[in-house]
């Protein structure tokens, strides 16, 4: 007699899963109109929004939790201290992204935004840029009215262009020449998008430590000169200072956790299925139907897909598709989690530790000056002791970037930042690859870089057809 027929398994979408036809006990594989590779930020808000229009989504994950580098974290054995162990500050995030998808999510004004200590003519001093005590910081270190004067005008040129172009990072890619119309100012454009930055720097500006905080925006995350020809470090600097429309660096409540946390529960309540140790390790596409290969602690199996969204650095796009692999770009950050007992003291007695250590506390990075750093602003005393006596101190450099999270190079960014304009081959939204239902989502999409999620918005945007 015939075997009984038994009904074909069925997928949330509601269509028949695809079997495997490798013989008998080969897994089932499930078909979604979406898979989405890599659980970091943006591969969060990809499903999010996609789930919300109504499609089937999945996402895989390769660690045991989502968030990738957005991640809030108790590093210290024995102490109940919850800090963002990679990435820590918002900007770029677009309000619009958070109304969407309606996250439990806040942030935090800084008071400060930086304060960079000094030593001029044998005494200690600094820059505190602070509000209403800019201007009387600026007169102590400079001994004048002109710097100040040349740092308002040239803060208010980046908050004027930072009104027009961050708007536009949710939106289809525009050329070239119509973000340029759109900026409407001539020095403007000249300045971040056509010279090094370095020539604006010091055109502007006369005080060396002055320049060196004006060129810190440029430097975060990239290697590059202040008169490099690339503009990498004009690239850099334009998404240091657009993020909100401000250029604000805000405190997430509850670490950069409470961010994907929040993004993970508006995925999942919109239907999409979220499986950590799940690493796809494959994609086959011939355009229109896509394959996903996964690897679990179980062993193998194969998800089919109508497309699919990589979160995750082109190199790990190009390896996924058998293609050749980008070189990868130089990682330059080093990130250093400290808890203090208290903040240490400053030898410029001028300004209170609590306003300089409440925003950015620059220091000299050249191996001599951070000797000297050591000296003058000194913490050991100040570091608090885990349960085991150890200091409460750890350092994430590149290579453990590289090696943890799979950035290749240990870079930030995925690969050197774009400038956010059309060119040759980017796509409608920036977000495309050849083929066509095989989409990046990643920080190294055009428009990418940084916790902003603008590059998981614009692939569901370009998925959705919008």
């Amino acid at each position: 007699m015939p075997a009984p027929q038994t009904p074909a398994p069925r997928s949330p979408a509601g269509q028949p899963a695809v079997r495997g036809s490798s013989g008998p006990g080969a897994p089932a594989r499930d078909r979604y109109d979406a898979v989405i590779v890599g659980g970091g930020h943006n591969g969060l808000v990809a499903a999010a929004y996609l789930a919300r229009a109504g499609q089937s989504v999945l996402v895989l994950e390769r660690l045991g939790n989502t968030g990738g580098a957005a991640i809030s974290t108790r590093p210290f054995a024995g102490v109940d201290a919850r800090l963002s162990r990679y990435s820590y500050l918002v900007s770029l995030l677009p309000d619009k992204i958070v109304r969407d998808l309606g996250l439990d999510f806040a942030v935090r004004k800084r008071t400060v935004s930086s304060y960079t200590p000094a030593v001029r003519d044998g005494r200690p001093t600094g820059l505190l840029v602070a509000g209403d005590g800019t201007r009387e910081s600026f007169a102590a270190l400079t001994g004048g009215e002109r710097e100040y004067a040349a740092w308002q005008r040239f803060y208010a040129m980046t908050q004027r262009l930072a009104t027009r172009v961050f708007p536009t990072l949710t939106e289809p890619l525009p050329s070239r020449e119509a973000l340029r119309e759109r900026i409407d100012d001539a020095d403007a454009w000249r300045m971040l998008f056509e010279e090094p930055l370095g020539v604006a720097v010091e055109e502007n500006f006369t005080d060396d430590l002055v320049r060196g905080v004006v060129l810190t925006d440029a430097l975060i995350g990239t290697f590059a000169d202040a008169h490099d020809t690339s503009l990498l470090q004009n690239r850099c600097f334009l998404y240091h200072v657009i993020g909100g429309s401000t250029g604000d660096w805000d405190v997430p409540v509850g670490g950069m956790g409470a961010l994907t946390d929040a993004l993970a529960g508006a995925a999942r309540a919109a239907g999409a299925e979220i499986r950590v140790r799940h690493e796809a390790t494959r994609i086959e596409t011939d355009g229109t139907h896509a394959e996903v290969t996964v690897r679990t602690p179980d062993g193998e199996h194969v998800v089919a897909a109508r497309r699919v969204l990589v979160n995750a650095s082109p190199q790990a796009l190009a390896a996924l598709l058998g293609d050749t692999p980008p070189p990868p770009a130089e990682g330059a950050q080093l990130k250093v989690n400290m808890l203090l007992t208290r903040l240490p003291k400053l030898r410029d007695r001028s300004v209170d530790p609590r306003q300089a250590f409440a925003g950015t506390f620059h220091i000299a990075e050249g191996y001599g000056q951070l000797a000297d750093a050591y000296r003058e602003e000194p913490v050991t005393d100040c570091l608090a002791l885990d349960e085991r006596g150890e200091p409460c101190i750890e350092a994430k450099t590149p290579l453990d970037l590289e090696r943890d999270l799979r950035l290749p190079g240990g870079h930030i960014f995925h690969r050197d930042l774009s400038f956010p304009y059309a060119e040759e081959g980017a796509g409608r939204w920036g977000v495309e690859t050849a083929h066509a239902n095989v989409l990046l989502c990643g920080a190294g999409a055009v428009r990418g870089g940084g916790v902003s999620g603008v590059p998981g918005h614009n692939a569901a945007m370009a998925a959705l057809g919008r």
